[in-house]
């Protein structure tokens, strides 16, 4: 009997679609963000000083490790058959994401370095890299899209290519449309309005919720 190492034999579990058996499916995901507080529905008062309906911190998954596990296996599902040589994770929230996939799927992962005034010559990657390879992005939600935009800048500018970023919740706030322009595929495991409709059909948000966190995305579009 060939035993594998746990990483490959998660892997495998993958590519036989048997592994994670306490989410199985999207609407079990969504819920459970929204359990945790990653999602929610009320009044909060934005960085920007405007009220919004709703709030998204999904860094709060690596404190659950069966929905960060979960998270990790979707998108290692969404990448399994893309050819690429780097996993990148768009600061910073997104570096825990980047990191899971990268150990699941075996692949060298890269990370942009917090710009230090103080080391003249610090070097704007982490990790081993040469020019012409490519990367996939990971991003855990996007709004503007302008995060992505900057660090594909970063990256292009080392003489890497960003074959394609996955984003695992789209706000739908013009990111899809702004980054289109500049010619970068964008791959979302959901979207606002699935994650929506799914809380009020497990009833979990009411319609007059729904509504007003509609009308709010429809008023401030990137």
């Amino acid at each position: 009997m060939v035993l594998l190492c746990p990483i490959k034999a998660a892997f495998w579990y993958i590519k036989k679609g048997k592994y994670m058996q306490k989410l199985k499916h999207h609407n079990d995901l969504i819920v459970s963000l929204f359990k945790i507080g990653a999602i929610q529905s009320g009044e909060f008062l934005g960085a920007n000083g405007t009220m919004s309906p709703l709030y998204v911190d999904l860094r709060r998954i690596v404190s659950f490790p069966d929905i960060y596990q979960y998270v990790v296996d979707l998108f290692a599902q969404t990448m399994m058959h893309k050819k690429f040589h780097h996993i990148g994770g768009v600061p910073y929230a997104a570096l825990p994401l980047a990191s899971g996939i990268a150990l699941l799927y075996q692949k060298p992962m890269i990370m942009i370095r917090k710009a230090d005034h103080q080391i003249a010559k610090a070097e704007p990657i982490e990790g081993i890299f040469k020019k012409g390879d490519k990367v996939i992005l990971v991003e855990d939600v996007v709004a503007s899209g302008a995060s992505i935009e900057q660090t594909i800048d970063i990256l292009t500018a080392a003489g890497l290519t960003v074959v394609e970023t996955v984003v695992l919740l789209d706000r739908q706030q013009g990111a899809r449309k702004r980054l289109a322009v500049k010619g970068i595929k964008l791959t979302t495991l959901c979207t606002l309005s699935q994650a929506l409709s799914i809380l009020h059909q497990q009833g979990h948000l009411d319609r007059a919720a729904i509504a007003a966190i509609d009308d709010f995305i429809q008023e401030h579009q990137f």
